[in-house]
């Protein structure tokens, strides 16, 4: 963009074409399902967004821009004037409410903030419009560090909140000050854990069309389709039963969708307003400069030890950087209150406090992103006992062994007051060992042939899964979660399961049709599962946080055993035979011990819908094969472990990694292969976290890498064969004894990484440990030369 001063802290700023269509770069990863969407008349969208992190807006100019031929609507504040507030409902501490607008009126926040609208006959047209629109700004103070906005005399972001810190909290379990008086040995250290995204495959697009019955219809990649419904709804003042949303196949969400963004409600109420449907894809620096950053986090923290490697005590102050606002409708509390509440992991110690603040910087929003909290958190914890177990010259795994819950405690509440419900951690531990060779690789020299030091490090997570009401409570945010799912049958003895849950990589449409087939006892070719549109499923929260094998399966479990339950009571008035005596697999009704006296599923559907003379009395059994069904289930804990070889270039900082281990509990498994997927799915992402993703951004609040040629993401040349293995100790609290898989390695395999960097560093004075991510090449050589290395700036 040019600049030119017009008057003390003022800057214009006026558009130059950027011709943002034609760069590949950009380009890249668009929502493809967009441009599927064949709709008469259709508009597109573009945006104009602030380049400053913190500015009054002193003049906005539409007038070149309103000029043009083809421009078909500008709007902005003075139009559509909405926002959300976002309050956590029942959140313990001190919270303040904080108010996103949709369109930024007299102030912006953070580069990429959304200040005026076109929509033209196509987003060409729209981007070259955007370009002649000019704003003045005059320049406030720009906070990227989030202690520095969090000091006294700091700018305020948001002026009637009275400081930049909106939430705050403290919490005490056991006698810690007795406890780190009496310890050994304490370790404290300052832990940064870098700004991520989770960059999915596809970025967001939306299409919105009202119809001439006034139905409005959107077509959104979100992961909650029927919350935002909802949401929708409240927002634009429309009953919701007019409402379709349709979320179709894309390419990834990853926690990152399942949140609502201004142009969530932007497109829906222009498409009211103009009466036709409008389109808007997102483009890459759109989405790296615009939608939720995440994992952000200043920690300090303090270990107390025995000499014997026994943990006795554990204090955490967690600093969650929420960028410019709190994002909707988690909030920003997601990453350190999440994070604080299991900041006890795998381990008996019951002297824990912990202190929660979340502050606002010129940023981006921080959101979910898989692993949500815990990666952060857990990395904190973990790199403090690798501390700990180097001074008191001890292996990591013996400070697990140590203080592991043992399988006999279970269920175990922990000193946050989660209940851990199953588990064999020690099994889970031995297992990573044995196949990685851990104590043997550990014998070996750390230094190669070619003058490489050689590192193997391990680690151990303890994963709260299927995000219903409980598990969402007893991680710090209280609320309601729960799903329906409809499971029917119709005369022909097909299948149809109306969910929820939305599936968008995780093989879900898979899984759910398994878990109705083996319930019902019917082919899984007879089953289709309907998911990702609000017209044709059943309510439910949507798919995030490791809950839709859990929730949506018992949803699923509970509806199958009603409808096989009606059907064989069906079937053995026909037959002439005991209900308990009957069975079904693979479709047929049998007789057990007599196969030769059976029917099929198809004949006996058939007769329930149209034979009253041979199915029971009306009276007696409602002739329908359906049932919906609600799941909110207690709490359910995976577990697992990562081992990671690696051999670092000590003279550049760059690491290789070599090889890589993970093992896995969570319960009973609906598909192994499916398990394997996310398995390695979220190593692939832990490593980009832990080796080379960070969005950085200077001290005026400018993101200096917007483009995948700056911000680094693991690719097959950084990340080796990945070897799964598996424990199964089935939750006895779940239906089908299962318990999620999605977060799994985002908690574990970037402190596997640095703890093989510590490995690698063993012969180096000063028991060399990381306490930042990501480590890459300059983090190395900061870490070898003892340099001070964390911030989360």
């Amino acid at each position: 963009m040019n600049q030119s001063a017009t008057m003390t802290g003022v800057t214009k700023y006026i558009g130059v074409p950027r011709k943002r269509s034609e760069d590949p770069q950009i380009l890249m990863g668009q929502a493809k399902y967009v441009d599927d969407i064949k709709l008469s008349g259709m508009l597109e969208v573009a945006f104009f967004r602030s380049t400053h992190a913190h500015a009054l807006i002193k003049n906005l100019n539409l007038d070149r821009a309103l000029q043009h031929p083809d421009c078909i609507r500008i709007i902005t504040a003075e139009d559509f004037d909405s926002g959300v507030t976002t309050v956590p409902p029942h959140a313990r501490g001190t919270l303040k409410p904080v108010t996103l607008p949709f369109i930024a009126k007299h102030k912006v926040r953070f580069v990429g903030e959304i200040i005026a609208v076109v929509v033209a006959p196509s987003r060409y047209i729209a981007e070259d419009i955007v370009d002649l629109i000019s704003v003045e700004y005059e320049t406030l103070p720009a906070y990227n560090d989030v202690e520095q906005a969090m000091e006294p005399d700091a700018t305020l972001l948001h002026e009637d909140l009275g400081s930049n810190i909106y939430y705050s909290d403290s919490y005490s379990n056991g006698d810690v000050d007795k406890a780190f008086a009496e310890a050994d040995l304490v370790v404290s250290e300052k832990i940064a854990t870098g700004r991520t995204s989770a960059a999915p495959i596809e970025t967001r697009g939306i299409v919105a069309n009202r119809d001439w019955d006034e139905t409005l219809t959107v077509w959104s990649s979100t992961q909650m389709p029927y919350p935002l419904r909802t949401y929708l709804a409240a927002n634009l003042g429309i009953p919701e039963q007019t409402i379709r949303v349709v979320a179709p196949t894309v390419g990834g969400g990853f926690g990152q969708k399942a949140h609502f963004f201004a142009e969530d409600f932007i497109l829906p109420w222009l498409a009211m307003e103009i009466r036709k449907p409008v389109k808007w894809t997102e483009d890459r620096r759109e989405h790296l400069l615009s939608t939720a950053h995440a994992k952000q986090c200043t920690m300090y923290v303090q270990i107390a030890f025995k000499t014997d490697g026994t943990i006795v005590g554990m204090k955490t102050k967690n600093i969650g950087d929420s960028g410019a606002y709190s994002v909707y409708p988690w909030s920003g509390l997601i990453e350190s209150v999440v994070g604080n509440n299991g900041s006890p992991g795998a381990f008996t110690v019951q002297n824990v406090s912990y202190e929660t603040v979340v502050a606002m910087t010129n940023k981006v929003v921080t959101g979910g992103y898989r692993g949500v909290g815990w990666s952060a958190g857990c990395y904190a914890r973990e790199m403090v006992l690798t501390k700990g177990a180097k001074l008191l010259g001890l292996d990591i795994t013996d400070i697990y062994r140590k203080n592991f819950i043992r399988k006999e405690d279970f269920p175990y509440t922990s000193a946050t007051k989660q209940v851990y419900d199953s588990g064999d951690y020690h099994k889970v531990l031995d297992t990573c060992m044995e196949i990685s060779d851990y104590l043997n690789e550990k014998k070996k020299p750390q230094l190669t042939a070619d003058g490489r030091l050689r590192g193997v490090g391990i680690s151990f997570f303890v994963e709260p899964t299927n995000w219903g009401s409980r598990t969402a409570a007893e991680s710090g945010l209280p609320g309601t979660l729960h799903d329906t799912s409809t499971v029917e049958m119709d005369p022909t003895g097909k299948v149809t399961v109306r969910s929820g849950q939305f599936s968008h990589g995780q093989g879900l449409k898979t899984t759910l049709a398994q878990v109705a087939a083996e319930t019902l006892g019917v082919r899984i070719e007879d089953v289709v599962v309907l998911d990702g549109d609000t017209a044709t499923g059943a309510y439910g929260m949507g798919t995030f946080a490791s809950r839709s094998a859990v929730i949506g399966g018992g949803t699923i479990i509970r509806a199958a055993t009603d409808v096989r339950n009606k059907l064989l009571k069906i079937a053995a008035h026909v037959m002439e035979a005991n209900p308990a005596d009957l069975t079904i697999d693979q479709g047929n009704i049998f007789v057990k011990g007599s196969p030769d006296r059976s029917m099929t599923v198809a004949e006996i559907a058939y007769i329930t819908y149209f034979d009253r003379f041979s199915r029971p009395d009306e009276d007696e059994i409602e002739p329908t094969l359906s049932s919906t069904r609600h799941y909110d289930p207690p709490a359910a804990y995976a577990n697992g472990s990562h081992a990671v070889f690696i051999e670092l270039d000590p003279q550049t900082g760059k690491i290789d990694v070599k090889r890589i281990v993970a093992v896995e509990d969570c319960g009973n498994m609906i598909n192994p292969k499916v398990v394997d997927g996310q398995m390695r799915g979220g190593v692939s992402q832990g490593i980009g976290m832990g080796l080379l993703e960070s969005l950085d951004y200077d001290e005026n609040g400018q993101l200096k890498n917007a483009s995948f040629m700056d911000f680094l993401l693991p690719n097959a040349m950084t990340i080796p064969d990945i070897e799964c293995a598996h424990v199964v100790t089935p939750s006895p609290g779940t239906e089908g004894g299962f318990k999620g898989a999605g977060e799994s390695a985002m908690l574990s395999i970037h402190i596997a990484l640095s703890n093989a960097l510590a490995d690698a560093l063993s012969d180096y004075e000063g028991k060399l440990v990381p306490m930042v991510t990501p480590i890459g090449p300059q983090q190395v050589m900061d870490l070898i030369n003892n340099r001070n290395q964390p911030t989360a700036a």
